[in-house]
């Protein structure tokens, strides 16, 4: 499997490889670099699509120190220096959209595009923080944790049973304490908004309807916030992961933006 090292820690990534424009992909909370399958299916060879296993998830080999989306933005870099790539289109869902927000301010000469699902560029509430604390409390410390299982697999994947059936399987059979530093990357998160006109870039802004997570008004404010102000591009049906269940509509909007930038 491939990896890349940044000081003590190994990052697992996928990459399709080929000549086509490199997109950088980040996973959602919960979940790995898998829930990217429809969109490499989708969008590869015509491009090529690098997913990683942020830090607590996947196969990514962590030192167990706290993290803050700023390391991870600049965990995703060792990945793209590591390919010998200079210029990239980097994009996330949720958890990977704070972390590609992050890469874009780090980086943006390097940054062809930008793409975020599901995300704000603000810190969460305090009300918003304990919730999700308490969450984070069943999920890595309850013996039965069936019931948080599938909380969350209604709020991260949404759709059908059947659809939230494989993420379920696969959180009852994991170390689940593993998820308690990106957890906690997560409900400590800085504010970026008045940071982002410097990103001047093309840029999709997409929200599942039914997310529960961020609000309507949260991703619009992040997309009138961009250098270059973008419209919200809302998936009727989907929560926070329309990527994983709504692919064709989702894929196709990627497409079309992927298409439609300057080489």
């Amino acid at each position: 499997m491939p990896f890349a090292s940044r000081g003590s820690v190994k990052i697992h990534y996928t990459d399709t490889g080929g000549p086509g424009p490199a997109v950088v992909l980040g996973h959602g909370l919960f979940m790995d670099q898998a829930m990217f399958a429809p969109q490499i299916e989708a969008l590869a060879p015509d491009y090529r699509i690098i997913a990683i296993d942020s830090r607590g998830h996947g196969e990514t080999e962590d030192d167990d120190t706290p993290f803050s989306y700023w390391d991870l933005a600049r965990d995703a870099w060792a990945v793209v220096d590591e390919l010998g790539l200079d210029r990239v289109v980097v994009g996330g869902v949720g958890h990977g959209g704070f972390t590609a927000l992050r890469m874009a301010l780090l980086a943006q000469p390097r940054v062809d595009g930008l793409i975020v699902v599901g995300c704000s560029a603000t810190a969460m509430t305090a009300q918003r923080r304990a919730g999700y604390q308490e969450v984070l409390a069943q999920w890595t410390s309850s013996a039965t944790p069936s019931p948080t299982i599938r909380m969350v697999g209604s709020l991260m994947v949404g759709g059908t049973v059947e659809e939230q059936q494989p993420w379920r399987d696969k959180w009852g059979a994991a170390d689940r304490e593993r998820i308690r530093l990106a957890g906690e990357c997560l409900v400590n998160r800085d504010t970026v908004l008045e940071l982002l006109g410097e990103i001047r870039c093309p840029a999709l802004v997409l929200r599942g309807l039914a997310d529960q997570a961020i609000s309507a008004e949260q991703v619009e404010e992040l997309a009138s916030a961009l250098g270059n102000p973008v419209p919200v591009h809302t998936i009727a049906g989907a929560a926070m992961t329309p990527s994983l269940t709504h692919p064709g509509e989702v894929n196709a909007l990627l497409r079309g933006f992927l298409a439609g930038m300057p080489r």
